[in-house]
């Protein structure tokens, strides 16, 4: 049982219309766009959406391995269904890089169009691992040819696309905006009809009799709506999209008031990537400024959607179902922000979000969510502290660089290894603490790692100088690790960065800064008595003190009572932070020139 006075209980909220992958980065590496998602799939997730259908990207299926990821636990996010590419005609919605088609003959969009070749996309698509299928139907305001009032697929290849993917087993999913484009993705036998904006009376009530569901993603219009005259807000390669919504501004204010006025089955979907994904909750009090009310809003994110995703199992609250959750601080009926207030998330059975702590530091862990382990009392902040205290004297012990140093073996090439490793690692650093800052994003965790990521930055100033005087310069230092233990560090960096609780990263961090504070302070006070020393770089290694800052030490004990009272457990903060001895070695050893 867990009491939570104040809250509403929903089933876990699902959002229909979600792009995972930044498409800024559709000519990045497709690794490099993969984990694009990590972060948003944290946020979508501890906003309370449980589950998201993800309708594709322009270029490679890299959905469908993020779902698949999810599902074996690798990365935390919400359950996904996925059409793993959108597909369009050249010159439609998808086709994103035109440019670089008629320049270089490089397309980038799964660009489809005739029935033969129509059917051959869906089949790819389907081999792919697709759960449905997207299409674009029209145009679109951030399409770098067409416009949203524009009809890409015929009848003949409309019903293609959607036989098709019947035969499969498939459901499809329609990008359009228009009557025309509308009525003919109706006919051709979509399941749903994504944005429909333009759309009137007349088409919806075709849509109710043929029970096609709408997914008007609202919140995306007017996200770009608001902010016509903010100058600020675009820059010079957006110019053609604020031009679009200036063009079509009055049509599209009034077009989004109609489908509140029918009784048209509409599923929540937020077009989640068109603006940051922690704001999806945003579409909520948009669809009531649109004339919906609070209960069909809400319903249109649990039971109305889980019908369109074909899950009974989801949406509801009732036994047999899946056990999504999601408690929100304050009445949703009576105020629907209180759907950015979520205090409790639970996704199949498992806990993401627990209750706030309402006791001291050292009762942070919600006994009622989590059960004592047996035979001893959980740890708390500050107990994890002081337990990793004989680690770090450990990390610290026989260290080879020092000895070196003590019988005056130390010269210029380990100082420059010194800062080689320097260099490599905390590049790996600011990547970590920035995409620590992105998953915790206006939570406690997040002052802590922006503390961080300041440091680093500004100790990067000294290390250039230290750089300098062992005679290095930039286009010496390597982007990526040439040591093999220096690579094991870059590694478990990256895998802090994108899979570790706070609590976890935060006590990683604070023994990491403690022994590595410890293990400059007692090289300074050894090779300050050497002639050759390089000043920079212990001027460098000084900068860092003999232990970590006030602001980290205490940011710790916050971050730690945060991942706690969140069901983080104190057996695998501490594992974490002891494989930090696996690391310390090698990185000496390099150092060492061993």
């Amino acid at each position: 049982m867990v009491d939570m006075p104040g809250c509403t209980l929903l089933p876990g909220f699902i959002d229909c219309h979600v792009h995972l992958l930044d498409e800024a980065a559709d000519t990045a590496p497709a690794a490099y766009q993969t984990l694009t998602a990590v972060p948003a799939l944290r946020a979508l997730l501890h906003n309370g959406f449980t589950t998201v259908r993800d309708l594709g990207s322009a270029h490679l299926p890299l959905n469908v391995s993020v779902r698949r990821a999810v599902e074996d636990g690798l990365i935390e996010g919400p359950r996904i269904l996925a059409a793993p590419n959108i597909l369009s005609p050249q010159g439609g919605h998808a086709d994103k890089q035109p440019d670089l088609a008629l320049r270089y003959g490089h397309r980038i969009g799964t660009l489809a169009e005739g029935v033969e070749g129509l059917r051959r996309a869906v089949r790819e698509q389907a081999r792919a691992g697709a759960d449905w299928i997207k299409f674009a139907g029209g145009g679109g305001f951030s399409s770098p040819v067409d416009s949203p009032t524009s009809t890409a697929y015929s009848s003949t290849e409309m019903r293609a696309i959607v036989s098709t993917a019947d035969d499969l087993g498939l459901p499809c999913a329609a990008h359009v905006f228009t009557d025309r484009a509308v009525l003919r993705a109706v006919e051709a036998g979509v399941r749903s009809v994504e944005h429909g904006c333009f759309a009137t009376s007349p088409t919806y009530r075709a849509m109710e009799e043929a029970g096609v569901f709408l997914v008007p993603t609202q919140y995306a219009q007017t996200y770009f709506l608001n902010r016509l005259d903010d100058d600020d807000f675009w820059d010079s390669s957006m110019d053609t999209v604020r031009e679009s919504y200036r063009a079509h501004a009055e049509a599209l204010r009034e077009g989004l008031l109609r489908p509140a006025r029918t009784d048209v089955k509409t599923a929540f979907g937020t077009d989640a990537g068109m603006f940051p994904h922690a704001e999806n909750w945003r579409e909520f009090p948009t669809l009531l400024a649109h004339g919906y009310s609070a209960l069909r809003a809400l319903r249109a994110a649990t039971c109305v959607a889980a019908e369109l995703l074909g899950r009974s199992d989801l949406g509801v609250i009732a036994p047999g179902a899946t056990a999504d959750l999601v408690a929100l601080e304050g009445d949703p009926f009576h105020d629907i922000t209180a759907t950015s207030r979520s205090r409790l998330v639970v996704q199949q059975g498992r806990l993401i979000i627990a209750p706030p702590a309402t006791g001291p530091r050292a009762s942070a862990t919600p006994p009622a969510l989590v059960q004592p382990m047996k035979g001893r009392q959980k740890m708390n902040a500050e107990e994890l502290v002081e337990a990793m205290k004989p680690d770090v004297e450990r990390f610290v012990s026989d260290n080879p660089v020092i000895e070196l140093a003590r019988t005056g073996e130390v010269d210029t090439d380990h100082f420059k290894r010194i800062v080689l490793a320097e260099y490599q690692c905390q590049e790996a650093e600011l990547s970590t603490y920035g995409l620590l800052v992105a998953r915790h994003r206006h939570e406690v965790p997040a002052t802590l790692f922006s503390f961080v990521l300041h440091t680093i930055a500004t100790a990067r100033g000294l290390l250039r100088e230290a750089a300098s005087s062992v005679g290095l310069t930039g286009g010496e230092i390597p982007s990526v690790p040439v040591d093999q233990g220096l690579f094991r560090v870059v590694r478990d960096l990256t895998w802090m960065g994108t899979q570790a609780g706070p609590a976890e990263a935060a006590l990683y961090l604070h023994t990491d800064l403690s022994t590595w504070c410890t293990l400059f302070a007692e090289l300074i006070s050894v090779s300050r008595r050497l002639p050759d020393a390089p000043g920079p770089v212990l001027t460098y290694m000084e900068s860092w003190g003999d232990q970590p800052p006030p602001e980290v030490a205490e940011g710790t004990l916050d971050v730690l009572d945060y991942g706690l009272a969140h069901g983080e457990e104190p057996d695998r903060i501490l594992h974490t932070a002891r494989q930090l001895g696996v690391l310390v070695r090698p990185y000496w050893t390099y150092v060492a020139g061993g």
